[in-house]
């Protein structure tokens, strides 16, 4: 069914319009792959992935860097706990979701207790382009997560049926 423009009684009012969240999430993340794709310097910001939730809008997040070691560079792997930034929470979290397996934008603070901070989520076409422009990134970042009706097993309990003879319940 096509989208009621012309207004009336079955119109609702900015129904199909992305919100405000959307808009500056999309241009953060848009703006660190211009800078990406320019060889400009993203100092102190990550591409990471989260691993699980921890509570009170916290997250573990897997993330990659280079750094150099003893005059080699290596690649060395980071798990990090990362509140949420403010304006994804409460009502701002339905416009951008952020989730287990998602693809997130970190930055370090360096303030204290909450080092590091998630910025913005990646949307399946920016973690398409990301991946585009960075060809060297860790290809454990684009894992796709799988779901129990994937038929992965979730460690449940299989019962298994013997066929027996019928019970007869008159001879009960």
């Amino acid at each position: 069914m096509p989208r009621n423009t012309t207004g009336g009684s079955g119109h609702r009012s900015q129904r199909n319009s992305e919100s405000n969240k959307t808009k500056s999430n999309n241009k953060v993340v848009d703006s660190l792959l211009d800078d990406i794709a320019n060889k400009q310097s993203t100092d102190g910001v990550f591409i990471g992935r989260i691993q699980r939730r921890l509570g009170s809008g916290r997250m573990e997040v897997f993330y990659t860097s280079n750094e150099t070691i003893e005059h080699k560079e290596r690649v060395v792997e980071h798990i990090v706990q990362a509140p949420i930034r403010g304006g994804m929470r409460g009502r701002g979290k339905k416009d951008v979701w952020v989730d287990v397996g998602g693809l997130v934008m970190i930055a370090n603070s360096g303030l204290g207790n909450a080092e590091w901070s998630i910025i913005a989520v990646l949307h399946d076409d920016q973690a398409a382009r990301y991946r585009k422009i960075c060809p060297t990134a860790d290809p454990r970042l684009f894992v796709k997560v799988a779901s129990a009706e994937d038929g992965a097993d979730d460690g449940g309990v299989e019962f298994i049926e013997e066929e027996d003879d019928e019970v007869d319940v008159d001879d009960i």
